[in-house]
């Protein structure tokens, strides 16, 4: 009879806990991790609205139901009130990939509970935006001024792109004659497969993407780089400004299509926003206005709050070392790190600890494996040519010279080399990432090789790394 009655017990408490509760049958409403405003965080930073419809200007709710489970995601999605088929289907991916609720509450129990929440999809008109080209088009008069009277276009910007917004064919430049559009000059689209980076299950350390751009040849000028999975899923999107500046915006997702990291620069300031890959707000920093790295606020995967407004322990993600994300904790005083601050593998393996005071790093000591480094420059130092860039200047102005067919022919322009700067300051790995013309490119190719030796690495963490650096060589006749 006992026996009966724990199987009743246990029977009783697994249809209590399958059966969906409508909003008013529970004690406590499931609601996001952290509140309401991250949930619409989350969705603002992940959304992907195809542009045909924002292009047209949007200010329009979804309204999607769902059930929302015990282990926090949101099962069972459909749409009860309407945009389009294209937004409808976005506000339903875009949810599904929340998974932070905190279910409904029963006698303290949770409970899967039905739920309605609106996803909003606000956009200004994109008037550049083509729907018979599906292309971004923007027109010029005779004097190469922006115009949008018919009469008046003489030239025109053509850039084609995908249903995200994203270039999908070459950039044109052309010119109205007779009535008809002639290419000028084409910017080149790039569809490059490789394998991506990706921190996943043990022995998977990459995963087959796609890097696509289309950018000119001028290494001033700026271009956008996208990189997809192979079934379309975003992995980054960044924008550069040209002259081989870092990028001035960037996303970074987990394979799920979670937005991992989002990077935005203002004013020389990067602000960096984090999330764990179940759509919990992770850290807010703010690197910049030689400060160093300012933490705002830090949040646990619950939801929990463990920093705000600068003051609290962090738990933060921080640089890839050895070629594994680091997780970094210790005391955080109006935003500066402060104390004792240890860097953890995701096992807990402590690989490094930095004593700060004010933010300032005072000593720090790597620990890998039997080895042990201390430092006091935490942060990666790139890596420069002996005596520094004085030295440098005068080496290349030592040893260039100036082919002749550029030099009769008066030709100029800047020659951009990467290259990898080892560990013992030798180089290889030599790519062209700005030509000029053939000769040129092998005059820098030829003294750049001559530099081999004659570096010093980059540092991290006290230890000797390698790292792509990239140098422009000017050629002038004057």
């Amino acid at each position: 009879m006992k026996f009966l009655l724990v199987i009743l017990i246990i029977c009783s408490g697994q249809v209590f806990a399958q059966e969906v509760f409508q909003v008013h049958e529970v004690e406590k409403a499931a609601e996001p991790a952290g509140g309401i405003t991250f949930l619409n965080q989350f969705i603002n930073a992940n959304l992907q609205i195809p542009i045909k419809s924002a292009a047209k200007g949007m200010n329009a709710r979804v309204f999607v139901k769902g059930v929302i489970e015990i282990d926090g995601s949101m099962s069972r999605l459909e749409v009860i009130r309407s945009v389009d088929s294209l937004i409808d289907q976005e506000a339903l991916r875009v949810l599904g990939l929340y998974k932070a609720w905190k279910p409904a509450l029963i006698k303290e129990k949770p409970v899967r509970q039905v739920s309605v929440f609106p996803v909003i999809f606000r956009t200004a008109p994109i008037p550049e935006f083509d729907s018979t080209e599906n292309a971004l088009i923007e027109y010029f008069d005779k004097n190469h001024t922006s115009v949008s009277d018919p009469n008046k276009y003489r030239f025109r910007n053509m850039i084609p792109v995908d249903e995200r917004g994203f270039v999908r064919a070459d950039i044109s430049y052309q010119e109205l004659v007779s009535g008809k559009w002639k290419t000028l000059k084409n910017i080149p689209y790039q569809k490059t497969e490789f394998w991506a980076p990706y921190v996943g299950p043990p022995g998977q350390d990459s995963i087959k993407a796609f890097k696509i751009f289309a950018k000119t040849d001028n290494w001033d000028n700026a271009y956008e780089e996208v990189i997809l999975q192979a079934d379309g899923k975003l992995l980054s999107h960044r924008t550069y400004p040209g002259s081989g500046r870092p990028p001035s915006s960037g996303k970074f997702y987990f394979i799920t299509g979670v937005l991992q990291e989002s990077q935005q620069t203002n004013d020389g300031l990067v602000k960096t926003t984090d999330w764990y890959d179940n759509g919990q707000i992770r850290s807010v920093l703010e690197l910049g206005g030689g400060k160093g790295t300012i933490v705002k606020n830090v949040w646990e995967r619950d939801g929990t709050q463990i920093v705000k407004d600068g003051n609290g322990w962090a738990k933060i993600k921080g640089n890839s070392y050895r070629g594994k994300i680091v997780f970094e904790e210790g005391q955080v005083v109006e935003g500066n790190r402060s104390g004792k601050w240890l860097g953890k593998f995701a096992d807990s393996t402590v690989v490094y600890e930095e004593f700060y005071n004010a933010g300032k790093l005072e000593k720090g000591q790597s620990n890998f494996g039997k080895q042990h480094v201390t430092y006091d420059t935490g942060d990666i130092s790139q890596p420069q040519f002996k005596g520094g860039l004085n030295k440098m200047y005068q080496f290349l102005g030592e040893n260039i010279s100036y082919p002749r067919d550029a030099s009769a022919s008066k030709i100029t322009g800047r020659v951009v080399v990467s290259f990898v700067v080892q560990e013992d300051g030798t180089l290889n790995d030599y790519l062209i990432e700005q030509s000029v013309m053939k000769s040129l490119d092998n005059e820098a190719l030829r003294v750049i090789k001559k530099m081999s030796g004659l570096w010093e690495p980059a540092t991290q963490k006290g230890e000797k790394i390698r790292v792509r650096y990239k140098l422009p060589i000017n050629f002038d006749t004057n």
